[in-house]
């Protein structure tokens, strides 16, 4: 995911119709969570490779 407006475009394109808000609140809980995955996941990977 490049960032939130390409996510929340891409998703109102895809649907054909502007989000309502608790799309957009669902959008934004899970964009979060994807980012703190990630970090997550590079943290981690970072450590291995430091090993």
């Amino acid at each position: 995911m490049k960032n939130f407006f390409h996510l929340y475009r891409q998703t109102s394109t895809q649907l054909g119709r502007e989000l309502q808000d608790t799309e957009v609140t669902f959008l934004k809980w899970m964009y979060e969570r994807y980012t703190v995955e990630e970090i997550t996941r590079q943290k981690l990977s970072e450590k291995r490779i430091l090993r």
